[in-house]
């Protein structure tokens, strides 16, 4: 997965915020109108999970990414983060202010990328419904997908929940970094709340079991949305594109409220959410134990790691429960740059197969690379970070 979602994994991680001063209120007092979209389109389609949900395709834009600034090099263009350390490490660079004006699309993560921030209206999702999944991606005019070997580099896309508050449910260490008076805290859950997304690698967020039989899913009332994306156009020429939203959902509320949360493999402090491995190495990093103060079922777990890294383990309880393995290349995950071939990580493999957690169960993460076979990704003539994160669904007890 060598982009997906490490900007939600800065924002996501922030500590409960109280409603009146939290950070998603700030967002919905900041934006002025311009920053809100409308539909291009909305189709209805056929569900894919269960013959009794609906399921509904939405995209915005267009959007004009404009062409290649410089020559790119081998892996240029991902630099994960404007300043060294600017969204992967908060509490340094320009902390969080460089943080939200990356996030309001102020400024771009990438040297050469188009960023944008939308508000989206009531409705936007679906309302009174529990969705099961939801997937995003660029898309061309026709609806297929814009991939690398169309030149467009998806950094990432996000919807952001700025309604619903999460609750957690693992225990983090504090940052130095605080917003309205609390501090922000790595590997939890809490002010940003983020729903859905999409990376370079093709993956779709499920809040249910791949069968939709387990009782579980992502509820919504009426909540208001935002979209929020990073592209890099590989191409000379401008290219225009549109970001798309495929959920799948029953109506009501129905089954335990999920949420989805991140933990890295390379520490709890926000400071260290990647590391650069040496050239022509290969090993491991690991975390201690993180402890679960809530008992419920871990429905879905993905590892998420940029060139370099091999793969995710997670145990609970000393116990291996998943082992997130990174496939390079695939479909659209390959390009040609300066008569080299470049092949992306591609997509991750995921566990989707329930485990119950309870109240003071540990949960450890390891990250393991190989930058001889797969060699770091470079911008700008520059080496650039790994990361060891695992995305997961959880799933309360009643």
């Amino acid at each position: 997965m060598k982009t997906a979602l490490f900007l939600p994994l800065a924002l996501a991680a922030a500590a409960p915020l109280e409603r009146r001063q939290g950070v998603t209120d700030f967002l919905l007092g900041l934006m002025p109108a311009s920053y809100s979209a409308s539909p291009a389109s909305v189709q209805s389609a056929t569900p894919k999970l269960r013959s009794d949900a609906q399921r509904k395709v939405t995209r915005y834009g267009p959007f004009t990414l404009p062409p290649m600034k410089d020559e790119p090099k081998m892996e240029a263009g991902h630099s994960h983060g404007g300043g060294p350390g600017a969204m992967t490490q908060p509490g340094k660079t320009g902390g969080l202010a460089e943080m939200l004006s990356i996030l309001t699309a102020q400024q771009a993560m990438d040297p050469n990328g188009f960023s944008t921030f939308k508000m989206l209206k009531k409705g936007a999702m679906c309302t009174d419904c529990t969705v099961l999944s939801g997937k995003m991606q660029v898309v061309w005019a026709n609806g297929t997908a814009a991939k690398i070997e169309g030149g467009v580099y998806l950094h990432h896309a996000i919807a952001i929940d700025l309604s619903k508050s999460l609750s957690g449910f693992v225990t983090a260490c504090p940052t130095n970094v605080t917003f309205a008076g609390k501090p922000l805290k790595a590997g939890g859950a809490g002010g940003i709340n983020t729903f859905i997304g999409g990376a370079v690698d093709d993956f779709t967020q499920f809040y249910t079991t791949r069968d939709g039989r387990f009782p579980s899913g992502y509820y919504i009332k009426d909540n208001n949305f935002a979209i929020q994306a990073e592209m890099i156009n590989y191409l000379k020429e401008p290219q225009q594109v549109y970001i798309e939203t495929d959920l799948e959902f029953l109506p009501g509320k129905v089954g335990s409220d999920a949420e989805q949360g991140v933990l890295s493999a390379v520490g709890c402090d926000g400071k260290n959410f990647a590391w650069k491995p040496a050239k022509n190495t290969a090993g491991v990093v690991a975390t201690d134990g993180y402890e679960v103060y809530r008992n419920g079922h871990i429905v879905l777990a993905r590892g998420h790691m940029h060139d370099g890294g091999t793969g995710v383990n997670m145990y609970i309880n000393g116990k291996l429960y998943c082992a997130s393995k990174a496939i390079y290349g695939g479909p659209g995950g390959t390009i040609t740059v300066d008569g080299k071939t470049w092949s992306t990580i591609g997509t991750m493999t995921e566990c989707n197969d329930p485990v119950a957690v309870k109240v003071g169960d540990k949960i450890r993460l390891e990250a393991t690379y190989d930058t001889k076979e797969h060699p770091l990704r470079e911008s700008h003539g520059m080496e650039q970070e790994n990361m060891g994160i695992m995305t997961m669904v959880f799933a309360p007890d009643a």
